[in-house]
């Protein structure tokens, strides 16, 4: 099975916009597809027109962002984009993050770098403004040497360029997507650096609110971690997804679509399409 349930567009950090994406998965001929922007649902009605124009198989999506310790994200698919609830947090989580962005900038200015919010609202081509926007054009301008600097010297968590941005509670947003008619999903596990016992334990909590699956099958697993996620799935009864984290040139090294042989991931995708 060729599909991808993880990408991101011009509405959040990628460089696709909607319609480039819809006609990357037509071309990779993806059984399945769903973009999943950070914190917005602003690319699903475009990517639902156009997926319909070429006959592509999509599914809405999103990924919310949400306070722990280490990087905590969680996919929903399949909700309803008119959902109240859902649009009111989302909506908040996108004002702070408008007034980070002007922060960011004079964090930046005052750490004698030449940036405005223009130029990095220009790199974004779109309303969502993230940090590999402002890694370009810390590049162009020739203050790092590449993307990966302007993280490991700025922009990276706890750098000094970097300011945090608004999260929610892990398990909130397992319920504002299953009140959405969603189905929540723990993306990346491996992200969560926690070990087999831990993550079981804050799997079974969160399944008191309604998670429904984990990213066993993601570009950076191991075939070892990978193994150990799908048997974590068995044993707390949560089914499985897949998905590259497709960003375009923001992450070059990895390409749209993803190719897995499981029955168990099949089995997940017939009730995603149901």
């Amino acid at each position: 099975m060729l599909l991808d349930l993880h990408s991101h567009s011009t509405f959040s950090d990628g460089t696709y916009t909607p319609e480039e994406l819809i006609l990357k998965a037509k071309e990779k001929k993806l059984e399945l597809y769903s973009i999943t922007d950070h914190d917005n649902i602003n690319a699903q009605k475009e990517a639902i027109f156009y997926a319909e124009k070429h006959k592509v198989n999509y599914i809405t999506g999103l990924e919310i962002s949400c306070k722990f310790k280490n990087m905590f994200d969680i996919l929903g698919y399949r909700i309803d984009l008119d959902n109240n609830a859902l649009n009111k947090t989302l909506e908040k989580v996108q004002t702070f993050r408008k007034n980070r962005n002007k922060l960011m900038i004079e964090r930046l200015n005052s750490l004698g770098f030449n940036i405005t919010l223009e130029e990095v609202a220009e790199e974004a081509k779109g309303d969502v403004i993230g940090r590999p926007h402002f890694a370009r054009v810390l590049l162009k301008k020739g203050y790092v040497k590449d993307r990966d600097e302007a993280f490991d010297k700025y922009l990276g968590d706890g750098k000094i360029g970097h300011i945090p941005k608004e999260k929610i509670d892990p398990k909130e947003a397992v319920k504002l997507i299953k009140d959405a008619g969603g189905f929540p999903v723990i993306a990346h596990p491996k992200s969560l650096k926690l070990s087999y016992t831990e993550l079981k334990k804050v799997i079974l909590e969160l399944k008191k609110h309604g998670l429904w699956g984990i990213e066993v099958y993601y570009l950076n697993h191991t075939v070892s971690e990978i193994k150990m996620f799908r048997e974590i799935a068995v044993e707390t009864g949560l089914y499985i997804t897949a998905g590259s984290d497709f960003h375009g040139s923001n992450k070059p090294d990895i390409d749209l679509g993803i190719k897995v042989e499981d029955e168990l991931l099949e089995k997940s995708i017939n009730i995603l399409l149901t």
